[in-house]
């Protein structure tokens, strides 16, 4: 935490100590679990860390998401103007610029949603989680595996969740937690699919038979979509071999 500037560096144990509770906002290791593990997720987002291995480090994670919405400023959550930016951003996501994540956050911003990044802690694995603060959804992204296509269907999911589940469900993507709804996950996936290349947009580009990287390209100009996207996703059901169109993945790198 303090090698990515979430608290000062020290040696001292003591100062480590006031530092991690004033993170916190708590005065005690009693007080933070009480919270933290029996309070806040627990009642206000129905699920629980409480023997998870990890439960600090997620913790720690999901508390450094709520410190960086606060620096940011959002209207009220209007769902409608959310569902119609939608396309906007698909357009970012196919297009890729290297300030797409400065121009997600303030796309989204304007909808009364607020998205920030936030790097893994070492053995948390999580690719991004959704909840809402002061009736305010926030996505708070990792970035993990920093490959274009794995962050723009993590962020689709989230977005799915904000539209589909509501307030009271939160989610931790590629965490096991108790409170964890597979059939709200499932519904997220495919709200995220349908987005990126839908259903008929698929079985149009499977219906050619002898996939050319190039094709696949024609293919991501005329469904708005990016190539990487297919490719993975062509990839990951066996269409095309892996390795086929692997020049498409592209890094990840914030700006924020």
């Amino acid at each position: 935490m303090a090698s990515l500037g979430w608290l000062p560096k020290t040696l001292k144990i003591r100062e480590k100590v006031v530092y991690l509770f004033n993170y916190f906002e708590v005065a005690s290791t009693k007080a933070w679990e009480d919270y933290y593990i029996n309070q806040k997720l627990q009642v206000a987002f129905r699920i629980s860390l409480k023997d998870h291995e990890n439960a600090t480090a997620i913790a720690s994670w999901l508390r450094q998401g709520e410190l960086q919405s606060e620096l940011l400023e959002a209207p009220e959550f209007d769902k409608s103007a959310f569902k119609k930016l939608l396309p906007e951003i698909k357009k970012i996501m196919a297009q890729q610029p290297d300030d797409f994540f400065e121009q997600l956050q303030a796309l989204c911003l304007t909808a009364g949603v607020k998205v920030v990044h936030t790097p893994c802690l070492p053995k948390t694995a999580i690719h991004g989680s959704t909840r809402w603060i002061n009736n305010i959804p926030l996505i708070q992204l990792s970035g993990r595996y920093r490959r274009n296509d794995i962050f723009w269907f993590t962020f689709f999911h989230e977005v799915g969740h904000i539209l589909l589940h509501g307030k009271k469900y939160i989610s931790i993507e590629n965490v096991a937690y108790a409170g964890e709804n597979e059939d709200y996950e499932a519904q997220a996936d495919a709200f995220a699919s349908n987005i990126i290349l839908s259903e008929k947009e698929e079985a149009e580009i499977c219906s050619n038979r002898q996939l050319s990287t190039a094709d696949i390209v024609k293919y991501a100009n005329k469904f708005g979509t990016h190539p990487a996207s297919i490719i993975g996703r062509l990839q990951y059901k066996e269409v095309i071999a892996y390795g086929q169109g692997n020049e498409f993945f592209k890094p990840i790198n914030f700006c924020d």
